[in-house]
């Protein structure tokens, strides 16, 4: 049986910020924030090995102090083990429907029926080991820019995921063609099963593959919820799949990461439209100006 390792980690709310990206840093794969009072946040961080507890403990104190923020700001501390199934079952308690912009909700797939009738797209997620459910900064600064500038023809996903991006997009504006891609075989299988679950994987593409595979395409706009290293090497790679004026939404975005990636992107061609600040993510819109 699979084991998570984690980290449990209650601060201050004012330490959210630094500690959190302390452990982006220390390599977490994902980070979950229960809400314990006004002044209170636990964080969780999940591991793909056990991390060393003095170390991190050293490491959040010194970020703390780098950030002008006392030490005492981190209450508590503890390492977890836990069994595949059971982290499972923790995590499915703790996730409600998120309404998300002005017309999306985010609904785990196991409390759809309990949802009733709503005047929102709906978009169910059972999220398997990939991801991408909504809750998360980034993946709600993307869903709230594919709102915005997302207006039909061909929409790309670069790394979908769990494919909540590619779904949200062809319930938005039906009939239109999304294509969804991803390295991870694992990831593919859960974005075509909540494909299923949403009733639209014969009007989706998703498939195993990489961004150089889609170049003379011409998508309108393209999704890319990747991180800042990965983004930046890329930034001359995605206009070869768009439109010469074509839109790319991009995340994954630490705050202090920003400028390198925007500068990355100016360099490719692109210009900033918008900046969606969330948290110490933000989410950016640039446009494709056909001068690459």
């Amino acid at each position: 049986m699979k084991v998570w390792y984690a980290l449990e980690i209650g601060i201050g709310r004012a330490a959210e910020a630094p500690v959190a990206a302390q452990l982006w840093t220390a390599g977490t794969t994902g980070i979950e924030i229960s809400e314990d009072s006004a002044d209170a946040i636990t964080l969780r961080a999940y591991f793909d090995a056990a991390p060393d507890e003095d170390n991190m403990r050293e490491a959040i104190s010194k970020a703390l102090e780098a950030a002008g923020l006392p030490r005492s700001l981190l209450r508590d501390l503890r390492s977890l083990t836990i069994a595949d199934q059971d982290w499972l079952a923790e995590w499915k308690k703790g996730y409600e429907p998120v309404a998300v912009g002005e017309r999306l909700l985010i609904v785990p797939s196991w409390k759809r029926d309990e949802t009733g009738a709503v005047d929102r797209v709906v978009v169910q997620i059972d999220p398997g080991l990939a991801f991408g459910t909504g809750t998360h900064e980034t993946t709600r600064g993307c869903l709230e820019m594919l709102e915005r500038y997302w207006r039909g023809g061909a929409m790309l996903d670069v790394g979908t995921g769990t494919g909540i991006l590619a779904m949200a997009a062809i319930k938005l504006r039906p009939g239109a063609r999304v294509t969804g891609f991803d390295v991870d075989p694992e990831a593919v299988e859960v974005a075509r099963e909540n494909a299923e679950i949403n009733g639209v994987a014969d009007e989706l593409e998703i498939e195993v593959n990489k961004l150089s595979f889609y170049n003379g395409s011409e998508f309108d706009l393209v999704t890319a919820n990747l991180t800042a290293d990965v983004l930046v090497p890329m930034s001359r790679d995605f206009s070869g799949v768009m439109k010469s004026g074509g839109v790319l939404i991009a995340s994954g975005i630490l705050t202090e990461q920003r400028e390198e990636v925007e500068s990355a992107f100016a360099a490719a061609g692109f210009v900033v439209m918008e900046r969606m600040p969330d948290g110490e993510w933000v989410t950016l819109a640039l446009r494709e100006n056909g001068i690459n």
